[in-house]
C-alpha cells in the first residue's frame, strides 16, 4: 500500500518541470487567492465578525475538508477498474490495495493544512488546544469516505454508470454542505436537512476547531464514527461475497 502511494505521488508529476513541488504550489495558490479576494478585494465578512480574515479562514478550512472527502470518494469509486491491469497480473488484496488512495489524499491534506496553519500564524489568528481534536475529525471523515468509496468501487465494476452518478452527487453535495456559505442564511427546513448530511458534521467540526477555537460537539462525531464503521463492515462483507466475480470481470 505504501509503495503504491509513493509511486502515485511520484507519477502524478513525473516529467513536469517543478515535479512534486506542485504538491505545495497548488494549496499555496488556493490560500493566497482566497485570502486576497475575500479578505482584501471583496472584504467578505463572516456574520457579525469584524475580523477581515474570518471568512477566508472559514472558507479554506471547509474547502480543505471537502476536497479530502470528495477526492477520496471520487477516486475510490473507480479504483478497481483503474487498477484492473495490476489486479489481473498480481495477487493484490482487494481490501488493502485501495488504501493507497486514502494515503495520498491524506498526504495532500496534511501539506495543505500545514500551509494553512502557517497562513494563520502570519495573520495572527489564534491557535487553541482544540486543534488537538482535528486529527480525530479528519480520521473519521476519511474513514467515512473510504467506506463509501470501497462499496461504490465494487459496484462500479458491475455498473460503470456509478462513476457518473458519483460525479453528479458530489456536485450537489458541495452545495448541500456549508463550505462557502453560513448555515444561518438557509431557511429553517433546509437547515434541518443539513443535519442529515454526515459531511456537514465533519465540516462544522473543522469550523468549530479552526475558527471558533473550541472542541466540536461529540454527538455528530459519534454518529460519523458509527456510519464509518457500518460502511467499512459492509465493504468487507461485499468483498468476501463478490471477490471472485470482481476478479473475473476485471
Amino acid at each position: 500500500m505504501l509503495l503504491f502511494a509513493r509511486q502515485e505521488l511520484v507519477d502524478r508529476h513525473r516529467g513536469q518541470l517543478l515535479g512534486m513541488a506542485w504538491l505545495i504550489i497548488h494549496p499555496l495558490c488556493l490560500i493566497l487567492v482566497f485570502s486576497t479576494v475575500f479578505s482584501h478585494l471583496m472584504r467578505a465578512r463572516l456574520g457579525a465578525s469584524s475580523n477581515p480574515y474570518a471568512y477566508t479562514v472559514y472558507l479554506i478550512g471547509g474547502m480543505l475538508a471537502w476536497n479530502l472527502f470528495a477526492n477520496t470518494l471520487a477516486r475510490l469509486s473507480t479504483v478497481y477498474s483503474a487498477k484492473a491491469h495490476l489486479i489481473r497480473k498480481v495477487p493484490v488484496s482487494l481490501g488493502l490495495m485501495p488504501l493507497h488512495v486514502l494515503a495520498v489524499e491524506l498526504v495532500i491534506y496534511g501539506i495543505s493544512m500545514g500551509l494553512f496553519a502557517a497562513y494563520l500564524l502570519v495573520i495572527g489568528f489564534p491557535f487553541t488546544m482544540a486543534w488537538l481534536a482535528l486529527p480525530t475529525v479528519v480520521g473519521l471523515l476519511s474513514a467515512f469516505a473510504y467506506g463509501i468509496g470501497i462499496v461504490l468501487g465494487m459496484l462500479e465494476v458491475f455498473l460503470p454508470d456509478v462513476r457518473n452518478i458519483v460525479a453528479v452527487v458530489l456536485q450537489f453535495g458541495f452545495w448541500m454542505t456549508p463550505v462557502v456559505y453560513l448555515p444561518e442564511i438557509l431557511p429553517s427546513w433546509a437547515r434541518d436537512l443539513l443535519l442529515l448530511n454526515p459531511v456537514y458534521w465533519a465540516v462544522e467540526a473543522v469550523h468549530a476547531i479552526v475558527l471558533g477555537g473550541r472542541l466540536p460537539a461529540p454527538a455528530p462525531l459519534l454518529g460519523l464514527a458509527l456510519l464509518a464503521t457500518g460502511l467499512l463492515l459492509a465493504a468487507r462483507w461485499m468483498k468476501r461475497r463478490l471477490e471472485r466475480e470482481l476478479r473475473d470481470l476485471l
